[in-house]
């Protein structure tokens, strides 16, 4: 799996883990829409300071939400407070090239489905705005704040022609989205973005739009730091597919993402990914009870493997704990070398017997 680390506006030699993959920045990585300019190696304007205005930036790939995402940059709403609007959006949305509606929608107004964070400087009395300048976090195209998935935050006067820093984070581990401005959190949202607001889908495009109405400002980014995972580096999640039905008719199945370092029973990230996705599946069925069978090859000792896949088992099952499964409802067990589904003479075989499996059953009375 890549990720990307896009320093800006120097290059770094660097990695700052061996996962990282650093690249020259390219304004060409990006598409403008509307009225957006580069105004230097690393900064957009989004807006003129003119009536009805509007712009975007678009990111040409999709990024994959099953892994973090960090970007900071700086953020300039303009220079005129009383007078000055609308805002702007950071946008997520799984199709390219689309902007809203301008004015009070800042160009993320009517997307579907979609998750906007949203920096307004406008009071639009009838969408619940606050009377200060707010950050909230919006979905699916709407900017009343009746539908937001978090309620507005107010901030301090943001349009007073300064460069405000700004950091946005996903961990999919933690499901926790947190946004800074000025090196203090403003808002945090906790739950499963992928699953609530895009439907199981993790493959997103994301993007900055801005607009004007009556009122203008000149409104621009700049960006500092981009870290995320391309969308096509990410396997697709298993139980997001057939695996799921299976599971669900009671067969026994085992998952490939589901992986471990090597000789403990510490979890790799795409394995949380996909262990996330069945703790969802087993929130929207509590009837039924998970077994979980650990299994491994027959290298080493007999007394030792058993041990391991017991401890992987059980990790797997704390792992669903933490994710709100009652412990009841998972049987944990460990069952070493005894039951290979492959020949344990060949690497290939070995990596097949070492798994993890799953099986979905009714209580019994």
């Amino acid at each position: 799996m890549r990720s990307f680390y896009i320093l800006l506006p120097l290059f770094s030699l660097i990695l700052p883990n061996p996962g990282l993959y650093c690249q020259q920045p390219d304004i060409s990585d990006f598409r403008l829409g509307g009225e957006a300019v580069v105004t230097g190696d690393n900064c957009i304007q989004l807006t003129p300071d003119r009536e009805w205005a509007s712009g975007s930036i678009w990111y040409k790939e999709a990024i994959g939400l099953n892994a973090p995402f960090e970007m900071e940059l700086k953020v300039m709403l303009g220079c005129k407070d009383g007078s000055g609007a609308d805002g702007i959006v950071f946008v997520f949305h799984p199709y390219a090239q689309r902007t809203g509606y301008q004015g009070e929608g800042m160009g993320f107004a009517g997307l579907e489905p979609s998750l906007g964070i949203e920096i307004d400087t406008w009071l639009n009395e009838h969408l619940g705005d606050p009377l200060a300048d707010h950050i909230a976090l919006l979905r699916d195209g709407q900017v009343d704040h009746r539908f937001s998935l978090k309620k507005p935050v107010a901030i301090p006067n943001i349009e007073d022609c300064r460069q405000h820093p700004m950091k946005v984070s996903w961990s999919p581990d933690e499901q926790r989205l947190r946004i800074l401005l000025d090196g203090k959190t403003v808002l945090t949202y906790e739950g499963d973005i992928v699953d609530r607001v895009f439907k199981g889908n993790s493959k997103v495009y994301w993007g900055v739009t801005a607009a004007t109405g009556a009122f203008s400002n000149r409104q621009a980014i700049c960006f500092d730091k981009l870290e995320f995972t391309k969308a096509e580096d990410i396997p697709p999640l298993e139980l997001s597919g057939k695996k799921a039905g299976l599971l669900l008719k009671g067969e026994i199945i085992t998952l490939d993402n589901l992986q471990f370092e090597s000789g403990s029973a510490t979890l790799l990230p795409l394995s949380k990914a996909e262990l996330d996705r069945l703790a969802l599946l087993m929130k929207h069925h509590p009837g039924l009870n998970l077994d979980i069978f650990g299994h491994t090859d027959n290298v080493g000792s007999a007394g030792a493997n058993q041990a391991l896949s017991q401890r992987r088992s059980e990790a797997v099952a704390r792992y669903l704990m933490d994710k709100g499964i009652p412990r009841h409802r998972l049987r944990p067990k460990g069952f070493g070398e005894l039951y290979p589904i492959a020949s344990n003479d060949t690497p290939a075989g070995r990596l097949k017997n070492r798994r993890v499996a799953f099986r979905l059953s009714r209580p019994v009375p």
